[in-house]
């Protein structure tokens, strides 16, 4: 190459970099310029809103305060007692083993009874052939007597006889035995248990009612385990005592004796019975405007409670008014919870919040307080990022 040709190419080179090195710095401001405005686009994607809250400390009362054991019991239950004072032979029921009315269920030994009974029937034949030799001969003296002797016989056997019986023990009616308390070979005197029968057809238990939601012959829904049933009322009383921690919940209690009908024997007796007047969660007291319908078209009823600076919907049960402006609820409460009365933006379930200013946590038990929003996604798991309280 000569020197010429050199120098050509080192000019050609020398141009093409300052026109590259141009473009680099001609396209710079424009780098910077799309950067400035994807920042400014993130920021007003998640700009800080102020939202003021006012929240009271919710005082919760422990279900098991107002928890009353209920359970069905027949309407018809008998206790088999023992008629004599003697031994149990034989046991011919089991538990749960239904039975016919005059059913055999024991036996005691009769083994004296036997003899006593072969003994009566002895002097009634001797007692009729009495009567036969005074009637042979004639005479109205000796027949009388006979007869007499014949009649103090008959009696005698049947006395024998009676007793012999009531050493069976029978069904009263058509029963289901629901719990046998003696064994075999047992003594047992006149009048102990022996066993319990039961007519499992009809079942009743004493429910918590709102005195005018319950009357006579009307049905009321009881929860019988997880089953809903419908039970009539057989009548209204006075509150039972055990039921007594209810008051507070209900405007007008009373206690209903229900029914249900059991012929197709999809019941027990001693299953546990739940009363809606009952509450199985804990029990507060919120203002009437912190009560609000859940979005969805189940009918329930929620209220938003401020739990480790988050907002959480909680799905409750109404119990009853307090006046206007106050109402028992039960729900999934947890100690610490504070109810929203009220907030100067919509926040939903989940929403974190933070402290805007120091102090702000004097707020707490109705005061207000402001607060901070982000509307942005967070990289953790999607979830929003705190906002304040």
């Amino acid at each position: 190459m000569s020197i010429a040709s050199a120098k050509s190419a080192r000019k050609h080179r020398l141009i093409g970099r300052f026109l590259l090195l141009g473009v680099c710095v001609t396209g710079l401001p424009a780098l910077l310029a799309a950067f400035e405005e994807e920042s400014d686009s993130s920021k007003k994607d998640s700009p800080e809103q102020e939202v003021v809250i006012k929240r009271e400390v919710l005082k919760l009362t422990d279900p098991r305060t107002y928890r009353v054991s209920m359970h069905l019991d027949p309407v018809k239950s008998v206790d088999l007692t023992a008629p004599v004072s003697g031994i149990i032979r034989t046991i011919s029921a089991k538990a749960g083993q239904k039975l016919k009315s005059q059913s055999e269920a024991m036996r005691f030994d009769d083994s004296r009874s036997a003899l006593v009974l072969k003994r009566a029937r002895a002097k009634v034949q001797s007692a009729q052939i009495e009567k036969k030799i005074a009637q042979a001969k004639n005479d109205t003296d000796l027949a009388a007597l006979a007869d007499s002797h014949l009649e103090a016989a008959q009696a005698d056997f049947d006395i024998a006889q009676l007793e012999a019986e009531q050493l069976v023990v029978r069904a009263p009616f058509n029963c289901e035995i629901q719990r046998i308390v003696a064994v075999e070979g047992q003594f047992v005197r006149a009048g102990d248990k022996l066993a319990i029968a039961i007519d499992a057809s009809r079942l009743q238990v004493e429910v918590p009612v709102e005195r005018s939601a319950a009357a006579v012959n009307s049905t009321i829904d009881i929860k019988v385990e997880e089953t809903q049933v419908k039970a009539k009322v057989e009548s209204v009383i006075a509150l039972a005592d055990v039921f007594d921690p209810l008051r507070e919940l209900t405007i007008s209690p009373a206690s209903a004796n229900v029914t249900i009908d059991n012929a197709a024997g999809k019941f027990f007796a001693g299953q546990t019975v739940y009363s809606d007047l009952i509450p199985l969660a804990p029990v507060a007291l919120v203002p009437s405007i912190c009560v609000s319908n859940v979005a969805d078209a189940s009918g329930n009823r929620k209220v938003q409670v401020l739990r480790d600076n988050v907002i959480r919907d909680l799905v409750v049960r109404i119990l009853a008014k307090v006046g206007s402006e106050s109402v028992f609820v039960s729900g999934r409460f947890n100690e610490g919870d504070e109810v929203i009365v009220s907030s100067s933006r919509e926040l939903t379930d989940g929403t974190p919040l933070r402290a805007l200013a120091a102090g702000s946590n004097s707020a707490a038990g109705g005061g207000k307080s402001p607060a901070s929003r982000n509307d942005g996604k967070s990289t953790s798991g999607g979830k929003k990022p705190p906002v304040g309280f």
